[in-house]
């Protein structure tokens, strides 16, 4: 995974009062851990960091941050935002070293289109969309990308059924599912009870029948 640069300056605004005022100039505060010194209080530039975010589609960012003119490699831990405008307003890094087996989440993407989609019509069914994985800094995938175009109905494709990117460890069950494919579904029409039809003729002759009774009554009282 690459690094992607961002600049960074010790904060002092540590007071509610003091960070609003500093989120109106555009500065985003945020902290970094792991450094063996406790938390340190940090800012970075807001626009700086949207742009940086928009630029990746991967789920765990890996950041160079120059702070105090030295280089300090972190992966972004969480990011804040607000309710309802969703903006940021605080990032969490946690320091790494070159060197240093880390766990991050990446999602698994599909590529091809299955047989049994585009032969038989089934239907593709993604199960887990992420994956848990062990690497160095340097080793770890944006994304891991999985073939699924021999995946027929009925089959699956489980996390022993994928490479591993050199470097990097699955730390998910061997036998996961991740891809899968069903048959398709069939629509199946409603239709008349047998008999219904025949019973309400049957009602109609009963009908006709109590009518051709009357005048026969009828008659036998003339006589």
């Amino acid at each position: 995974m690459k690094a992607i640069e961002l600049a960074a300056n010790a904060r002092t605004a540590k007071k509610r009062n003091q960070v609003k005022a500093l989120r109106h100039a555009g500065r985003l505060p945020a902290v970094i851990y792991g450094s063996g010194e406790g938390a340190e209080q940090l800012e970075v530039d807001k626009k700086g960091f949207q742009h940086m975010m928009a630029s990746t589609s991967a789920t765990a960012v890996l950041v160079d941050l120059t702070l105090d003119g030295k280089s300090r490699l972190a992966l972004i831990q969480e990011v804040q935002h607000h309710p309802l405008s969703r903006q940021p307003l605080h990032v969490d890094f946690r320091e790494v070293r070159k060197d240093q087996q880390v766990h991050v989440t990446v999602p698994l993407i599909p590529v091809g289109e299955a047989v049994g989609v585009k032969v038989s019509g089934g239907n593709l069914e993604h199960v887990m969309r992420q994956v848990h994985v062990s690497g160095t800094p340097a080793a770890l995938p944006e994304m891991i990308e999985v073939d699924i175009s021999e995946l027929d109905i009925g089959h699956t494709l489980h996390i022993s059924d994928i490479a591993a990117p050199e470097g990097v460890d699955f730390l998910e069950n061997a036998g996961n599912p991740v891809f899968s494919v069903s048959r398709p579904r069939v629509e199946v029409e409603e239709t008349p009870a047998e008999g219904e039809e025949g019973e309400e003729g049957a009602e109609g002759e009963g009908e006709g029948a109590e009518g051709e009774a009357k005048p026969e009554e009828g008659g036998s009282d003339k006589k």
